[in-house]
């Protein structure tokens, strides 16, 4: 039909006579000449006082109104199409007279705006409302933020009273000093600060660290930092020279085993000593006579101080810079143990006369014990220095530094501070010995106990010989408070100090190297211990193996290598589960094809460009979505798949290619350690690109809960790749396997020896209170005579023993 030019008569010759409208509607037998649908808009947007919609206009029947005046209404309708039709051309012409470049770059579109509310948004003009006005999204109502900053969101996270964070905070009020960020990032190009140790290495006939003589010595923490090293600081970082550390080691290994074998045998002997002190009546003093008896307590120490004089040194030096350690506990007793004994040597009567206690044995106890834990130290270091060795890139176990960031990928499943670890790759490490020997929890809790223990130990043993021998200062009074002081400190000593972290430490690097994993030393516990979150990459949790192709259909005349090239090109490309089930079928790499423009859709699939084709590789919804031709019913489908796994369509140019049936089954390794995550409650934070990797479905596989675990969506992609991202050089305590989910087994190893060696502490304290006690009481009551070294060697080696059980079994 020709174009018609309607004038205003005839368009309101379309109105009742009754003054009603009546609409203008589309009938089958009368359709609308060309032209129409456009004049009635017009109309209806200048006599209607609500917007139009656009799928209203023109094809339903408008609602009756109130007839208006006729002369009136005509002027009305005339003035406001005339205003619709002016502003119309003025718009034409201020698009017409742009540049052309600018209309060229930014063409002038109808945008699609996205579902908005538009609650209270009509009318919202002639009403007093408090949402401000906002065109730009056709009335749609945008509430604004509250002028006061209180009052703006805020994320609801509660702090934890008992975290690391919580204390931190406590302990940096009580200092009143500014609080600051939970791991401050150190400025581009500045050293990553070491992990604190105050231990020696002397035994080194090599000095590892001998070219940085120059560098300050290493300050006292007073509180517990992180360590992490980021990118910028990679070019200040000098990897280690693992040829270098391990003959360190191994020379160290020979020095300490040396030392551990001979104080053995010392200890021995000092327990035969002990033992003939009192069998008999002490015959064994009075055949061999007391200086004798003195001056082989005297050799003994003397031996045990020439094998372990750096360690002697050590713990003196530590103890009197008031930063006492495990080997100054171990070696405390020794010094007074000798100084005693040489004074029985010279002065014998006081043994005769049954005045004094030798009580070398129980110190050469202390000795061993700290040797054990050294022997124990240098064992785990070789270990994990096989183990991070080989060449190529390694996998280290970091954690999220910004609060903002950890929040946000946390966001859902975590309520409480959120401290979340992550896996990253690393070209070289370094700090490895500064690690291994790191400053642990029984350092910790010697630097208190051991100043408290001798200061305690020294005014009793001062009292006590002030009541029982006088003021009257002779050798015989020094011989008594020597034994004296001696006795408490032995009673108030805990052995097994050297033995509740290296212990447990122990058993889980055995595990971890077993997994080509490293905990390196105390201080792994210490940065990871009280992780509450973890990022996870679905290849993580479904290793080789774990999904399996079980059949392929293809179609439209598709050719099997051409299909099988897309699918493994794009889920290689996209690093998706699926790579390890399509590498079986594909083996060779290099035959795969480059992917470019690549995308993927949040629970559809995959998209990307393929030598200018674009491949689609998703569930049966993200082909519905992208009009794909072929598909087959869900009946048929499920024939197919014969009932059982899941589908996955390939799409290949808009045309349906292929489909694969696949089976996803829970890897009996990755079970066992989600079993264990779930216990301690921590949550997953997932990156996934498969579409059927959903929260229920890895919810059923694993029998972990929905609300500890969390898909993060394709937006936060980004994020989460920027916290997984590759290192340089990086100073870290802990090492992953290349594959599988290893770090899962590092957190919870770390959750392990924190509690084993809480509890071998706790009973290291209960044994120097109830051994100061013993002694106390006993000596009050004028009962000194029973408190004989063979008594404290056994009272020290049950206690020992039930510590080391202890926490082996933790």
């Amino acid at each position: 039909m020709a174009d018609h030019k309607f004038t205003l008569e005839e368009i309101l010759r379309e109105y009742d006579s009754d003054g009603k409208r009546s609409g203008i509607r589309r009938e089958e037998d009368r359709p609308l000449s060309h032209g129409t649908l456009e004049t009635e808009k017009l109309v209806t947007a200048a006599t209607s006082s609500r917007p139009i919609s656009q799928e209203r206009a023109g094809y339903h029947a408008v609602e009756p109104v109130s007839a208006p005046t006729p002369e009136e209404d005509l002027v009305d309708i005339k003035s406001t199409i005339s205003h619709i039709k002016a502003n119309k051309a003025a718009q034409a012409a201020l698009d017409a007279g742009a540049s052309p470049v600018l209309r060229e770059r930014f063409p002038t579109q109808k945008i699609n705006r996205g579902g908005v509310s538009y609650l209270q948004s009509a009318d919202s003009r002639t009403r007093h409302s408090l949402y401000p006005e906002n065109d730009g999204y056709d009335n749609a109502v945008k509430l604004a933020e509250p002028d006061e900053p209180e009052q703006r969101h805020q994320p609801s996270i509660r702090q934890m009273q008992d975290s690391t964070r919580a204390k931190e905070k406590q302990r940096r009020g009580r200092r009143r000093t500014a609080d600051v960020s939970y791991a401050k990032k150190p400025a581009a190009g500045a050293a990553a600060e070491r992990p604190v140790s105050h231990k020696n290495w002397e035994e080194e006939e090599e000095l590892y660290y001998g070219e940085k003589s120059e560098t300050k010595p290493l300050r006292n923490m007073r509180q517990r930092v992180r360590r992490q090293t980021f990118q910028g600081d990679a070019a200040a970082l000098k990897p280690d020279n693992m040829d270098l550390v391990r003959k360190t080691l191994r020379s160290l290994r020979s020095v300490i085993f040396f030392r551990f074998v001979t104080i053995l045998v010392l200890l021995l002997i000092g327990t035969a000593l002990a033992v003939g002190e009192v069998y008999g009546g002490g015959v064994l003093v009075q055949k061999i006579t007391p200086r004798i008896f003195a001056g082989l307590e005297l050799a003994l120490g003397a031996v045990a101080l020439s094998v372990s004089f750096p360690t002697v040194k050590n713990g003196i030096r530590n103890f009197l810079r008031f930063h006492a350690d495990t080997d100054s506990m171990a070696v405390l007793p020794l010094i007074p143990a000798m100084i005693a004994a040489l004074m029985a040597v010279i002065w014998p009567d006081v043994m005769a006369q049954e005045m004094v206690h030798l009580y070398m044995p129980c110190a050469l106890l202390a000795m061993f014990c700290n040797a054990l834990g050294r022997l124990l130290v240098v064992r785990r270091a070789l270990r994990n220095c096989n183990v991070i060795s080989h060449d190529g890139q390694k996998r280290v176990l970091s954690y999220v530094s910004q609060e903002d960031t950890a929040e946000q990928l946390t966001r859902g499943v975590i309520h409480d501070f959120p401290v979340v670890a992550a896996v990253r790759r690393a070209d070289s490490l370094c700090d490895f010995l500064r690690y291994t020997y790191s400053t642990d929890m029984a350092d910790a809790f010697c630097r208190p106990m051991l100043p408290i223990t001798a200061g305690l130990s020294l005014v009793i043993a001062v009292g006590l010989t002030v009541i029982r021998m006088g003021t009257a200062f002779h050798p015989v009074w020094f011989s008594v408070f020597l034994s004296m002081l001696t006795l408490f400190l032995t009673a108030g000593c805990c052995v097994g100090s050297a033995l509740v972290v290296n212990l447990p430490l122990e058993r889980e690097s055995k595990k971890a190297a077993a997994t080509d994993s490293a905990m390196l030393g105390y201080q792994s516990v210490d940065d990871f211990f009280d992780m509450n979150a973890l990022l996870v990459e679905a290849t993580d949790l479904f290793p080789k193996g774990s999904v399996q192709i079980q059949g392929m259909k293809v179609f439209s005349g598709a050719k099997v290598d051409e299909v099988l090239l897309d699918a493994a090109s794009l889920v290689q490309h996209a690093d998706s589960m699926l790579q390890s089930a399509f590498a079986e079928m594909i083996p060779d790499r290099e035959s795969l094809r480059s992917v470019e423009e690549y995308v993927c859709e949040d629970g559809q699939g995959l998209c990307g460009w393929i030598a200018n084709r674009r491949v689609l590789l998703g569930g049966r919804e993200m082909m519905a979505s992208h009009s794909v031709e072929g598909l087959p019913t869900k009946t048929r489908e499920a024939e197919l798949a014969e009932g059982s796994g899941d589908v996955i369509y390939l799409s290949v140019s808009g045309v349906l290619s292929a489909m694969f049936s696949i089976r996803i089954l829970p890897d009996p390794g990755v079970l066992r350690q989600m079993r264990a995550l779930k216990q301690e409650q921590i949550a997953l934070v997932i990156r996934t690109v498969d579409h059927a990797v959903t929260l229920r479905r890895l919810s059923s596989l694993f029998d972990y809960p929905e609300h500890l675990m969390k898909i993060v969506p394709t937006s936060m992609h980004q994020l989460f790749s920027r916290e997984t991202s590759d290192l340089g050089c990086v100073s870290a305590s802990m090492t992953v396997g290349g594959t599988g989910f290893g770090a899962a087994y590092l957190l919870l190893g770390a959750r392990r020896v924190r509690r084993a060696a809480l509890m071998g502490v706790i009973l290291q304290v209960v044994s120097a209170l109830l051994g100061l006690s013993l002694a106390m009481i006993h000596v009050v009551t004028g009962a000194y005579g029973q408190m004989t070294a063979q008594f404290f060697l056994l009272y020290h080696l049950i206690m020992t023993a039930v510590t080391a059980l202890a926490v082996r079994i933790r």
